[in-house]
């Protein structure tokens, strides 16, 4: 029997070792106070998750033939002693990418300190899209929440379209429009609320000219974003004719020296007007570069690159909708969310209407969706119940995240990876050095070519088909190094008695043993590099050499 103490009798006091057991927080609310608690280790966290992200194989995928290995080339020259003002590509003035030279220097610089390879390449999209995250989250920590700005620096450091082709760890231009946009971002935040209005308004256009120099007309959606917020908030009736001076002084003077400095050196506006008869107006009215032009290109293109965070903040607007308390649209209205919807809206309105679509250009909205989704997944979360908020913290956040992270390892240890013909050209860098430096290439070379065998390997190419190039009248030399490819022009070879040296499926490597194949052989018709050639198929390459060292 339990014993009974009389009222007048003191309790003993309980033990102190023995504490009743603390009340279980649900597992979302925990998460989130240990986010908020240690805000700046969270920070770090999700730095090192990209950094990771960035650099995992960084040159263990294959170069792109588009963009990537032609910016390779210029840049390449230009770092070689080439002109910093005008671009060159095959060292002559580069017409097909109409850009200013300022992301050119970028990897210039990284080319002239470290070396040429895929990796340096790469190097200064990575560091800009990792300052981009970095960014993200100190924008999203400043107006948001430290909640949002962790989930927004997850999205973005997990978005395959952020990461992949003409992003973050390909050499390309757009991860540094993407920083210089989102620096500007920041500062039209500040506008309505900075003490120093005025120097805010004046870096403000100073972004932009920088930006304008990177990727020329691919500035106007944000600059219209960010005109629209102006008036929306009502910034500009707090503006001052001098501080606007200052702004618009400090976008077009980098952008006019630029432009001087590349008439005098052309001696004519002939890029000049390219850059606006095409990059602006041709791209805007008639499909080009070879895509297909639709309506719903870019809501798509989100729908897959940035999935599933669209498809959530769909989710999340639509709950809002129905259960909202306040009425969302208020909520929409106050801060910088209006802001964020129109740095969304603006380039995605206006690139749908724009009849030539790259799934790139959208990649300087990517910080703006990033806490667009951290708002509506905090949203959705919130408005479910204790009971479920673990699992909709599970389902909603991690599970995304996990597979968003999957599909990146995927591409990029199994889908991406340097091909077969790519890893051979690579190791011609490796050559001993009585091979020597010349080589003649038996076909037209295109830009990862010329990337890989001109910058990275070193090669002085003679190119078949080119300007001084080896044709059916001009016998390649005697010991020199000839490359053939599959398909390769016929009539230039490295002729009879040549010594084969390595090759693959696509490539054969050999050393000359003096003279060409006999022209007069073969049936000449004109081809499409202007020169006559001989009527008669290319000898197929395999991993083995051939029976005989002579060509057809």
């Amino acid at each position: 029997m339990s014993e009974v103490l009389h009222p007048s009798v003191a309790r003993p006091a309980p033990d102190a070792s023995v504490r009743a057991p603390a009340a279980r927080r649900p597992l979302a609310r925990a998460v989130g106070r240990w986010v908020v608690r240690h805000y700046r280790l969270s920070f770090g966290l999700v730095l090192v998750l990209m950094a990771v992200n960035v650099f995992l194989r960084l040159d263990g995928t294959a170069v792109n033939d588009s963009d990537e290995a032609r910016y390779g080339v210029s840049a390449y020259e230009m770092a070689q002693g080439g002109s910093p003002i005008v671009t060159t590509y095959a060292e002559r003035p580069e017409y097909w990418n109409l850009k200013p030279p300022l992301g050119y220097w970028a990897m210039a610089l990284t080319f002239r300190l470290l070396g040429v390879t895929p990796w340096t390449l790469r190097l200064p999209s990575a560091l800009f899209a990792l300052a981009s995250v970095a960014l993200t989250m100190l924008f999203a920590g400043r107006w948001l929440s430290r909640r949002a700005a962790i989930l927004s620096g997850l999205v973005l450091a997990t978005a395959h379209g952020f990461l992949s082709n003409h992003g973050a760890r390909s050499g390309d231009l757009d991860s540094a429009l993407t920083l210089l946009l989102l620096l500007a971002a920041l500062q039209v935040a500040h506008l309505d609320r900075s003490p120093r209005r005025r120097w805010t308004i004046a870096l403000l256009g100073l972004l932009f000219g920088l930006a304008f120099l990177v990727k020329s007309f691919a500035i106007l959606p944000m600059v219209l974003a960010a005109a629209f917020y102006v008036v929306y908030t009502g910034a500009w009736r707090r503006s001052q004719p001098l501080p606007a001076i200052l702004s618009l002084l400090a976008f077009f003077l980098p952008i006019g020296g630029w432009a001087l400095a590349r008439y005098r050196a052309d001696g004519t506006a002939y890029f000049l007007r390219r850059m606006v008869q095409e990059d602006l107006l041709a791209r805007s009215t008639r499909v080009i570069d070879h895509v297909r032009y639709s309506p719903l290109g870019y809501v798509d293109g989100l729908g897959d690159r940035l999935a599933p965070w669209p498809e959530l903040i769909v989710v999340a607007v639509v709950a809002a909708l129905l259960v909202g308390r306040p009425r969302p649209w208020r909520r929409l209205r106050q801060g910088v969310m209006p802001l964020l919807l129109l740095w969304t809206v603006v380039p995605l309105l206006l690139f749908s209407v724009s009849k030539t679509q790259h799934h790139w250009y959208m990649d300087p909205a990517y910080p703006a969706l990033a806490m667009l989704s951290g708002v509506a997944l905090l949203g959705l979360l919130r408005r479910s119940s204790s009971r479920r908020r673990t699992a909709a913290l599970l389902g909603l956040i991690v599970l995304p995240l996990v597979l968003c992270e999957a599909r990146f390892l995927t591409h990029v240890l199994h889908r991406d990876r340097v091909p077969p013909s790519q890893h051979f050209l690579r190791a011609l860098g490796r050559r001993p050095p009585e091979l020597g430096s010349q080589l003649y290439a038996g076909f037209h070379l295109n830009h990862v070519e010329r990337f890989l065998l001109e910058a990275v390997d070193g090669f002085r190419v003679v190119e078949a088909g080119g300007s001084g190039g080896p044709t059916v009248d001009a016998p390649v030399p005697r010991g020199a190094l000839v490359l053939l490819r599959k398909g390769h022009l016929p009539g230039v070879g490295p002729g009879p008695g040549s010594t084969y040296l390595a090759g693959t499926r696509r490539y054969a490597l050999y050393r000359s043993g003096g003279r060409g194949p006999d022209p007069a052989t073969y049936g000449l018709i004109p081809d499409h590099f202007g020169a006559r050639l001989p009527a008669r198929a290319a000898i197929p390459l395999t991993d083995e050499p051939p029976r005989s060292p002579d060509l057809p």
